[in-house]
């Protein structure tokens, strides 16, 4: 049961990922100015500097790290910053907005709790 619910929210999340970095590019999926001027400005910094790209790369690369089961955990750490930078811009300055910042990070405590009660399991046992 666990590994179904893992495997559910890392495809969940990745797929969310890859979609949204390649929003970035394409700019298929229409996205609100938020409502802060603080975050007005510093969206508009991040629109206008390399860091969008950046952002953008890392949550495709670690979008597709998170599918492949060898570096899953690679995947992880790369999304790491980047959800917790999601989670702290929402929560300082766009709280009320739109509410598809939550699913993501739903996702990643969730991958992250199951993924490392596997992990000290394994290191119980000697494999690791």
């Amino acid at each position: 049961m666990k590994n179904t619910i893992q495997n559910i929210a890392i495809w969940l999340l990745a797929i969310l990922m890859i979609i949204f970095g390649l929003n970035k590019f394409f700019g298929f999926i229409p996205v609100e100015p938020p409502a802060d001027a603080t975050a007005q400005g510093f969206m508009g910094a991040m629109f206008t500097s390399y860091l969008y790209i950046i952002v953008a790369i890392a949550e495709i690369t670690g979008g597709i790290l998170l599918l492949i089961p060898k570096t899953r955990f690679i995947g992880w750490l790369v999304l790491l910053p980047v959800i917790f930078n999601i989670m702290a811009f929402h929560i300082a300055h766009d709280f009320i907005g739109n509410g598809i910042w939550l699913l993501p990070t739903i996702l990643f405590v969730i991958i992250s709790y199951l993924q490392f009660n596997n992990i000290k399991k394994a290191m119980t046992y000697g494999f690791i």
